[in-house]
């Protein structure tokens, strides 16, 4: 099979919290021909894992709340409900990260995980890939805080309902895209059965 882009240069551009690229590229084009040379900068691809939380028996989903600096634009709405995530370290699998970040974030262990979708979650701007995963866990019965002191963390887990968490997406309340595909998902496969 014949190469659809030719990357022609890539370089660093800013290497701070996160990594910026600057891409000179060319790419097939639906006639054959190759298009002209683009540029185009792109947020590191940071590959990510992320995992839905919840409790079969007890019937729970299992959401925390942490500021997102990416918010500072909307008032009132810089603490949002999502399902756990993060960077997959060098060595990691991604299910051994899924289950690490979930201990870490919400002291739940796993004890089943499932594979539900692994996606560019912004392809026009970054090189960044999910993968997304339902995690069985035990609930925790009250509202706790987590986190890494030494990644400034300050998470809040809590515990719902199923109708619950159905509530809060109905009144648009789930502003996060990672945990409003994972919990359409959910509720799509999980809840039916």
């Amino acid at each position: 099979m014949s190469p659809k882009f030719k990357i022609l240069d890539k370089k660093n551009i800013h290497d701070g919290f996160f990594k910026m690229n600057e891409v000179t590229l060319k790419y097939k084009k639906y006639n054959g021909d190759w298009s002209n040379e683009i540029k185009r900068e792109l947020f590191g691809g940071a590959q990510v894992s992320a995992v839905l939380p919840y409790d079969p028996i007890n019937k729970k989903i299992v959401l925390i709340q942490q500021f997102r600096p990416g918010t500072i634009s909307k008032d009132n709405q810089n603490y949002l409900d999502e399902i756990v995530a993060g960077i997959i370290d060098s060595g990691e699998t991604p299910e051994d990260t899924a289950k690490r970040e979930c201990l870490e974030e919400t002291g739940c262990e796993i004890s089943n995980l499932t594979s539900i979708q692994g996606y560019f979650p912004a392809p026009g701007s970054s090189e960044s890939f999910y993968n997304l995963f339902l995690g069985e866990v035990i609930a925790p019965d009250k509202e706790i805080i987590r986190g890494l002191e030494n990644e400034n963390e300050d998470i809040l887990v809590k515990s719902y309902s199923f109708d619950e968490v159905k509530t809060k997406m109905n009144k648009k309340q789930i502003l996060n895209g990672l945990t409003l595909i994972a919990l359409q998902w959910f509720f799509l496969n999980i809840e039916r059965t």
